[in-house]
């Protein structure tokens, strides 16, 4: 949850699910449940390996998020997104909703467009313009490392921002850090000041379109990613506050690696480090079915080592 600065930076998707139907348990067991339909959202950061994963994986995506912009002290939009990828994405169908930060997650950035309304405006403006000029189907606004006393004018900003961005046709997606409850003394380190108390469920739900809720990098897990129960958590917490049709809910493509004799976090990585340890170590596959994820186990110079991380029944189950 809170390594999401980090984990961007190298990893080429984490998927987003949107939920697509009422969460809760209290459908009788005898009614027949139909299918969600699922709206697949991508992250992107362009490389070569992201290039690849894209450009085979097409059908299986219904939203393409690039991570390629920022918003600058003075609340004008800078980066791009090639266009190729944007061509790409236009022949297959592929909704583009690039995100937009403030400035690399910066405090002076955040500041500079929460404290003045002209430079909101131009910000806002910005967005508009860029969408239209590349036919993007919305945005994602991903503020984040924003003190809690920001809460109330991070809704308004978003208001705004949802109400122009409506009036031209574009859709408004805000990301947000995972919470279980509202109370701070459930997060350590002073986080809720610091990252967490900021993001207003209800009032942000009730402007966008989608809540995208970082379900990931579990602040207290010894294993996957995402710990099952708390996953559970964050999701009975989050359909209280907002209706089940706006979450997106975050579930990551990457492994955490740990040593088992020191019970710490040694390593992140995706695909190619994952199949670089089933080259060059006996590796044995496990399932957990307490938190819904798969792992595997393998020795190195007489020491035991583990990796959690995604398969397709891990995904089915979240």
């Amino acid at each position: 949850m809170f390594m999401r600065k980090i984990t961007r930076y190298f990893l080429y998707f984490a998927a987003i699910i949107l939920l697509g139907g009422v969460v809760g348990s209290n459908v009788h067991a005898a009614t027949k449940i139909k299918p969600y339909k699922y709206t697949r959202i991508f992250y992107y950061r362009d490389s070569k390996l992201a290039r690849q994963s894209l450009f085979t994986h097409p059908s299986y995506i219904d939203v393409l998020a690039p991570q390629s912009y920022a918003f600058n002290n003075d609340g004008k939009l800078v980066g791009s997104i090639n266009a190729s990828i944007i061509s790409f994405a236009q022949k297959h169908k592929i909704k583009v909703m690039p995100l937009v930060t403030n400035d690399e997650f910066s405090q002076d950035s955040y500041e500079a467009i929460l404290d003045n309304m002209t430079t909101q405006d131009i910000a806002i403006s910005s967005l508009v313009s860029e969408a239209r000029k590349n036919n993007y189907w919305g945005w994602q606004i991903d503020f984040e490392q924003m003190d809690a006393s920001y809460k109330d004018k991070y809704s308004d900003f978003i208001k705004k921002a949802a109400a122009e961005l409506h009036k031209n046709n574009l859709i408004l997606s805000v990301a947000v850090i995972a919470k279980v409850s509202d109370d701070p003394n459930d997060y350590p380190n002073d986080l809720w000041r610091k990252t967490i108390g900021v993001y207003d469920y209800s009032n942000l739900s009730a402007s966008a379109d989608l809540i995208s809720i970082m379900s990931y990098d579990d602040p207290n897990s010894t294993g996957p990613v995402a710990e099952y129960p708390w996953l559970k958590k964050v999701i009975d917490y989050s359909v209280k506050l907002m209706p089940a049709s706006k979450i997106s809910l975050g579930i990551p493509f990457y492994y955490w690696q740990w040593s088992n004799a020191t019970g710490k976090r040694i390593g992140i990585g995706g695909k190619i480090g994952i199949n670089n340890v089933i080259k060059k170590h006996r590796v044995a596959y496990h399932y957990s079915t307490k938190q819904e994820a798969p792992y595997l186990t393998y020795w190195n110079h007489s020491k035991l080592y583990t990796i959690w991380y995604e398969n397709a029944r891990s995904i089915k189950k979240r």
